[in-house]
């Protein structure tokens, strides 16, 4: 309990101390044909196509011409039967073990690509608590993973908060509105999942994680048990009543989403601050050659708790805190 204790200490000091920004430079340059789907358990199929476009330009996307798309599944041919700006809807609701080819003609161009749906994490026995010391809180979330026997799972584990409601902001001496979705740090002593040899993420001070993602390979069949501690944070601003939603999300991924997430975590890590930029993780071919964007499916499991609903605590003794 102490070890814990210390870890929760040292990681709550060094996520306070995190704050940093970035730009990047954009290249206006010749524009791409971009196709991106993930394929869902549960989800209708649909997938993003266009040319590139600023990727905070949500409104001028700009679409491809004269486009033949067919989306194959477990060998059955699918056309679009609405299209919504550059999004292509198909006529099939996505299941797990679905095996998927995609192809598209557009504007003198071929593309393709082909994933699957993996099978949901089976995530059970989900509970949160408060976990109170004299330093730092924490919510505790304690959950199994049911892991599928003889077959390969890639975990993908990540923490979002939903803060809404009003806020007094000390600059402008204005009541703010807000409704904001971020993703918040949580700690997760597990080495069965967080060791090298299944998890290629280094969390920030050795503890801290904004996204866990791991092999199944040492918990292979098991029904293995999780702890994780998400940083409990006090807006003193916050004007009551104010909403704070915690979502836990559990992703299976494809091996092509595996890639896709890391080569973009790696992008933004702070240590890419002193590197060059590396070009995100495609497995879409065009005309050939390697094209630009991702399919690759994925199954998700997601637990919503309101924090401020929370009434169970868990609280440590005061000699079992380090000072």
């Amino acid at each position: 309990m102490k070890n814990i204790v210390k870890i929760l200490i040292l990681a709550a000091s060094m996520l306070m101390a995190v704050s940093c920004e970035k730009v990047l430079d954009v290249d206006a340059g010749e524009r791409q044909l971009v196709l991106n789907g993930v394929p869902s358990e549960g989800r209708r199929a649909f997938v993003n196509f266009s040319y590139t476009h600023f990727f905070l330009d949500t409104i001028n996307a700009q679409p491809a011409g004269s486009v033949n798309m067919t989306l194959t599944v477990n060998g059955v041919p699918y056309t679009p039967d609405s299209i919504g700006g550059c999004n292509y809807f198909f006529p099939y609701t996505l299941q797990a073990d679905d095996q998927l080819q995609i192809s598209v003609d557009a504007d003198g161009h071929h593309l393709e690509a082909q994933t699957y749906v993996p099978r949901p994490p089976a995530i059970e026995d989900m509970s949160v608590k408060v976990y109170e010391s004299t330093s730092f809180n924490f919510y505790l979330a304690r959950f199994n993973i049911n892991d599928h026997a003889d077959y390969a799972d890639y975990y993908s584990l990540a923490v979002n908060v939903r803060d809404s409601g009003a806020r007094y902001n000390e600059w402008t001496a204005e009541i703010d509105t807000i409704d904001t979705v971020t993703t918040t740090y949580f700690i997760l002593p597990a080495r069965e999942i967080t060791s090298n040899d299944v998890c290629p993420y280094i969390p920030l001070g050795g503890y801290l994680y904004s996204q866990l993602m791991f092999l199944d390979r040492n918990i292979e069949g098991q029904n293995y048990p999780v702890e994780m501690f998400i940083m409990k944070l006090v807006d003193t601003n916050e004007i009551a009543p104010f909403k704070h939603w915690y979502t836990v999300s559990a992703e299976t991924v494809t091996p092509a989403r595996w890639n896709y997430l890391l080569s973009v975590a790696r992008s933004s890590s702070m240590t890419s601050f002193f590197a060059e930029q590396g070009q995100p993780y495609s497995n879409v071919i065009m005309d050939g050659n390697e094209g630009y964007g991702v399919f690759a499916g994925n199954a998700r499991y997601k637990y919503t708790f309101d924090a401020d609903t929370v009434s169970d605590t868990i609280r440590i003794p005061v000699a079992a805190v380090p000072y």
